[in-house]
């Protein structure tokens, strides 16, 4: 259940493994200097092609700056978060020094709605969904790995290792919901006619160097146009095509590479327990 917070009578405490604990509410982490940056989310249950991943424009303070207030010690290796609604999830301490992890109270140029976080939530680049804790109410310090909600249920600790690439168009895929005004017209697939093929990759906060298409089931490969991500902690959106000589059935499938020089895997893995894995892949006829 999405709880109802009333940010007049809402605070945060920081606790733990820190010289100088930390009670701050609502107003006073608004009056704190702002940083506004884009990031995209993904769910780590989101399989290849899916929707459950969107990038939005972030607004709030740096967690570090709220760390320093209260003096982290020395021997501090995890912040551990918890939440209104029970929830828990931990991070290790450099992720939480990070100059791209905040603490959210903005979301799209307007205050996070229940379902997003109200009143805060936290954006930790480079880790899935889960490791992005809403409704914040405690920050604790501790001194080991912590263990969370879903890592007790055996889902990873760890932040976004694999690398994602989904065709948005043609096609049908969920991830297409994300972009309502792209989606082409897949009754216009004509030999002749020029085919557009667009979709989206992502590597968490390693970004992407190079995305490639294949229009024969990955027997051959053309470099697609990049587009600048709105930052270093979103995806990327691409762009390809192809003009179809002949008629018949076409299989178009997408790989990414991240700036590390990691190639993504074309071998298929599940969700569970590290996120998944493999090509995005489409079949087209061609009339």
């Amino acid at each position: 259940m999405v709880p109802t917070i009333d940010a007049a009578t809402w605070n945060l405490s920081i606790k733990g493994l820190v010289n100088n604990p930390v009670v701050i509410n609502y107003h006073e982490i608004k009056n704190m200097n702002a940083v506004e940056e884009f990031a995209t989310l993904a769910c780590i249950s989101n399989k290849i092609g899916g929707n459950f991943t969107s990038t939005a424009l972030w607004k709030g303070v740096r967690l570090k700056d709220l760390l320093q207030k209260a003096v982290v010690k020395p021997n501090a290796k995890y912040i551990v978060f918890r939440c209104q609604d029970g929830y828990d999830v931990g991070i290790p301490l450099e992720s939480g020094m990070m100059e791209g992890t905040i603490l959210a109270y903005d979301m799209n140029n307007s205050p996070l709605t229940n379902e997003h976080g109200y009143p805060i939530r936290a954006i930790v680049p480079g880790f899935y969904g889960m490791m992005n804790p809403k409704w914040i109410t405690e920050i604790e310090l501790v001194d080991k790995t912590y263990e969370g909600f879903w890592q007790r249920k055996g889902w990873t600790n760890n932040g976004i290792s694999s690398i994602s690439s989904s065709i948005v168009i043609p096609g049908n895929q969920p991830i297409g919901d994300r972009f309502p005004h792209l989606v082409g017209d897949n009754s216009n697939l004509a030999a002749g006619r020029n085919i557009p093929i667009a979709g989206i990759a992502f590597a968490g906060n390693r970004g992407i160097s190079k995305v490639e298409v294949s229009i024969d089931g990955g027997k051959s490969w053309k470099t697609a146009i990049i587009k600048d991500p709105l930052s270093q902690y979103t995806w990327v959106l691409w762009t390809s095509g192809f003009t179809a000589a002949d008629k018949g059935n076409y299989e178009i499938v997408v790989r990414a590479t991240d700036k590390n020089g990691q190639i993504q895997t074309s071998t298929l893995e599940d969700p569970f327990p590290n996120g998944a894995e493999g090509y995005s892949k489409i079949n087209i006829s061609v009339t």
